[in-house]
C-alpha cells in the first residue's frame, strides 16, 4: 500500500512533529484505517525527503500518543486505539481479591444503606399490589400501558420533554433507548456529530451500528454553537447527538440561552436531534431539554439510573411524531420489551414521589462529594458541576494521565483517563476522570482522593517515566 502524507504536512516546528501530525489527520480523515502497515523508517524518510532519524522521531511521538504499534519482526501499525480502550474502560479496574480497592472509576449515584432499605420497602409493597400483567405481559412491546401513562405525566411535568403518552417508549435504560434513537433515523455510513468528547457508550454504539462519529468543539457550556454550524456544513451529517445536562465526562451544562443557539441551529439545517438527558434529575428544575424547542425532530432519551439507584435501569424514549412505527421494530428486536418487573417499581416510586426524593437527595450527597474533593485538589484545575457524578481533573505536567492511572492502582485507587472518551482520533488532553459515587462510605471516597491528592504532588516513580 502506498501512504502519502504530504497532503496533511505543514510547516510548523520540527519535521518530526509536523510528521507525526499528519500521521494523526490522516487516521482521523480515514486515510488512513487502524490495522495500517506504515513504511519502515528508510522508506518513508525517501518519501519525505528527511533523516531516517526524522521520521523514527515521529513513529515514536505518534506511538507515544497511542496512534502507532510497533511490532517487533512486523513492522508499525496503525492502532486500533479505539476498541483497546473500549475494553480497557469496560474491564473490571483490579483483580485484587478483597474489597481494599477505592473505585472512582465508573459514573455511578451514591447508594447508601438507606436506599437499600426503601428498595426493599418498595418491593414488598409490590409484591401486594403490583399489576398481574406484569409477570404475564408480552405486548405492547412500547410498554404496559399504566406505566406508560404514569412516565408521561412525569416526563412532561418533571423534566418539560414535549409529547404524549403515544410517543413514549420503555426501554432498559438510557443506553438502550440511546441506542434505539439513533438505529430509528441512522444508517450504516452516515456521519452523526457529538461533543468531541463525549460518553463512551456512544462510541461503542458507532463502531456496533456502523455510523461514523464526529466531534464538534466544546466549551464550560458544551457544544459551541458556531463550531456546531460549521460542522453541520462540512459533514452534512444525518443525526447530531448531544448530552446538554452534564456532559460526561467534563459535566459541562448548557444554560438556556445557548439550548435556544443550539436549537435555532438544529431548525434551520433539518437535522435530527438525539437528546441524551440521562443527568437531568441530577440539576435543579430550571433547564428545558433541547427537544421541548424541537418537538418534531427531536428523540429525548432520560433514565433513572443515576439519579436514584444504579441497578433500576428504567430508560424512557420519546420519539417524534411519525417515527414511532420505525422506532417500534427496532425495541422488539433488541429486547422484545422493556422488563416490566424493572418498570413497575419505576411506576410505583413516581407515583408515590420516590423518584423526586432520592434525587434530592442525591443532588445533596454530591454536592457533599464535590466540595470535599475541591478541599483535596485545591490547587489543581477542575471542572464539575455542584452535583455532578464525578469531576475533571487537570494533570500537573509531571504527570501523563496513563501514568496517573497506573502509579494509582497500584496504591488501591481506579480512576478514568480521558482516552475512552475521545472521538475519532485526537489526542486525548491531560485529564483524568475522578467518580465520586461508587464508594457509598464517604471515609473511603476520602482516603481515596487523599492518595490522588499525594501522587499529584510527586514526581511519577522513575518506573513510569518516559524518556523521550
Amino acid at each position: 500500500m502506498t501512504i502519502d502524507l504530504t497532503p496533511y504536512l505543514d510547516s510548523r516546528g520540527p519535521k518530526y512533529l509536523a510528521i507525526a501530525r499528519a500521521l494523526t489527520e490522516a487516521v482521523r480523515l480515514g486515510a488512513l484505517a487502524p490495522g495500517t502497515r506504515l513504511p519502515t523508517h528508510r522508506d518513508l524518510a525517501e518519501r519525505l525527503g528527511v533523516s531516517v532519524q526524522t521520521v523514527s522521531r515521529a513513529y515514536d511521538q505518534a506511538e507515544k500518543h497511542g496512534l502507532l504499534q510497533a511490532r517487533v519482526g512486523s513492522g508499525t501499525w496503525i492502532r486500533d486505539t479505539g476498541s483497546e480502550s473500549e475494553n480497557e474502560y469496560l474491564r473490571a479496574p483490579s483483580t485484587l481479591a478483597d474489597d481494599t480497592l477505592i473505585d472512582l472509576s465508573i459514573a455511578h449515584p451514591v447508594c447508601p444503606p438507606s436506599h437499600h432499605l426503601r428498595f426493599r420497602r418498595a418491593l414488598a409493597e409490590l409484591a401486594e399490589s403490583a399489576h398481574a400483567d406484569i409477570i404475564a405481559a408480552c405486548r405492547p412491546i412500547a410498554g404496559l400501558p399504566h406505566q406508560r401513562e404514569r412516565a408521561d405525566a412525569w416526563l412532561r411535568e418533571r423534566l418539560k420533554v414535549p409529547g404524549d403518552v403515544e410517543d413514549r417508549l420503555l426501554c432498559n435504560g438510557a443506553a438502550h433507548g440511546l441506542m434505539l434513537a439513533i438505529a430509528t433515523v441512522v444508517q450504516h455510513g452516515d456521519v452523526v456529530l457529538t461533543e468531541t468528547l463525549t460518553d463512551h457508550g456512544l462510541i461503542s454504539l458507532s463502531r456496533t451500528l456502523g455510523f461514523q462519529l464526529r466531534g464538534v468543539a466544546i466549551d464550560g457550556q458544551g457544544v459551541i454553537p458556531e463550531a456546531l454550524e460549521a460542522a453541520i456544513r462540512r459533514f452534512r451529517p444525518r443525526a447530531v447527538c448531544l448530552t446538554p445536562t452534564q456532559l460526561n465526562p467534563t459535566g459541562a451544562t448548557m444554560e438556556n440561552a445557548r439550548r435556544d443557539r443550539i436549537a435555532e441551529i438544529l431548525a434551520r439545517h433539518d437535522v435530527w436531534l438525539i437528546e441524551d438527558d440521562v443527568h437531568a434529575l441530577l440539576e435543579p428544575e430550571g433547564l428545558t431539554p433541547l427537544a421541548a424547542r424541537l418537538p418534531e425532530q427531536a428523540f429525548h432519551v432520560t433514565s433513572l439510573t443515576k439519579s436514584t439507584v444504579p441497578g433500576l435501569r428504567a430508560g424512557y424514549l420519546s420519539v417524534p411524531r411519525g417515527q414511532m412505527h420505525h422506532a417500534l421494530p427496532r425495541l422488539r428486536a433488541t429486547s422484545w420489551m422493556a422488563t416490566p418487573l424493572v418498570f413497575e417499581l419505576a411506576d410505583y416510586w413516581l407515583a408515590s414521589g420516590m423518584v423526586d426524593t432520592l434525587a434530592h437527595e442525591q443532588r445533596q450527597l454530591l454536592a457533599e462529594r464535590q466540595s470535599l474533593a475541591a478541599r483535596k485538589f485545591a490547587g489543581h484545575g477542575i471542572e464539575a458541576r455542584p452535583s455532578s457524578l464525578h469531576l475533571w481533573l487537570s494533570l500537573p505536567e509531571r504527570w501523563r494521565a496513563e501514568e496517573l492511572q497506573q502509579q494509582a492502582l497500584q496504591e488501591g485507587v481506579a480512576i478514568t483517563t480521558a482516552q475512552a472518551f475521545v472521538v475519532e482520533h485526537a489526542t486525548p488532553p491531560r485529564r483524568v476522570r475522578i467518580s465520586l459515587g461508587a464508594e457509598s462510605d464517604l471515609e473511603r471516597l476520602e482516603n481515596g482522593l487523599e492518595i490522588l491528592a499525594r501522587l499529584l504532588q510527586e514526581p511519577p516513580p522513575p518506573m513510569l517515566q518516559i524518556v523521550y
